[in-house]
């Protein structure tokens, strides 16, 4: 068969770019486009092995794992880099069985393999008319949801044994998460939890009688800072059209700077 290096270029790198945008859905971690795009055509480049003679399937392991690592540290970075490695491999497997099942069952023709890497035989033409479409639907669905970045609901909040109730707004701009445990943050404003900060004197103090207290780094458009964060006895969301609570494993970040309403991560609320 032969091997056109842009077809088995361009499908690596979007195959990776899904893989990782996979990923970081799942360990909750904000993962910009550029870095995104440059782990994929990281891994792209180490799609070349399906070029090299077949190799025993230790080194093929070996050189899968590689992969995953060069992959991630391009993507991610340094923080978390064992974890993210190991999420990015699980997805990849996961994906790599379910095109392995399609081709033992469907037997499509042009279906290649060599030194675990996956080769299709179609056209560029094809590829880039496939690409065009996937992309159209992703801003399609990315103009629907920035049509809803915004939507009202209440936060329940149970700290120190006093219930607290706050207006929230779920924001899709909201992707902080706690670079420890992977949890989501809700931004809450001091003034909304005046009944509970009263009692000490400020609200690092306050922060600091709670579990699993820590300063966490924030950053937004005018700069970046150091919030108080814990972990609260009780969270939970209530959507604005009413039903029930919906717990959430949350952190509560405080901050000086806004009004009453606590920013929700959007995912949170869903």
């Amino acid at each position: 068969m032969t091997v056109y290096l842009d077809v088995l270029l361009l499908s690596n790198l979007w195959a990776d770019y899904a893989l990782l945008l996979a990923s970081a859905r799942l360990t909750h971690t904000p993962l910009k486009r550029g870095r995104c795009l440059l782990g994929a055509s990281a891994g792209a480049v180490c799609s070349l092995s399906v070029l090299l003679p077949p190799l025993p399937l230790t080194v093929c392991i070996l050189l899968r794992l590689g992969t995953a690592l060069t992959v991630c540290l391009t993507a991610f970075g340094r923080k978390r880099l064992l974890r993210q490695t190991a999420v990015f491999s699980a997805v990849s497997l996961f994906f790599c069985g379910v095109l392995y099942a399609l081709s033992a069952v469907c037997r499509p023709a042009g279906w290649y393999m060599r030194n675990t890497v996956i080769y299709a035989d179609i056209s560029l033409l094809t590829l880039l008319l496939g690409t065009a479409l996937a992309s159209l639907m992703a801003v399609l669905w990315a103009g629907r949801a920035a049509a809803q970045v915004q939507s009202g609901c209440r936060l329940h909040l149970r700290i120190g044994g006093l219930d607290l109730l706050l207006p929230g707004i779920a924001d899709t701009g909201n992707t902080l998460s706690d670079a420890f445990t992977g949890k989501p943050v809700i931004v809450c404003p001091a003034k909304a939890l005046n009944g509970w900060l009263r009692k000490y004197p400020d609200a690092v103090t306050a922060a600091a009688a709670c579990r699993g207290f820590r300063m966490l780094p924030v950053r937004t458009v005018t700069g970046t800072a150091l919030l108080p964060a814990f972990q609260p006895e009780y969270a939970a969301v209530i959507p604005e059209t009413g039903g029930a609570e919906r717990p959430a494993d949350v952190l509560i970040a405080v901050t000086e700077q806004m009004q009453e309403t606590a920013v929700i991560p959007a995912a949170v609320c869903k």
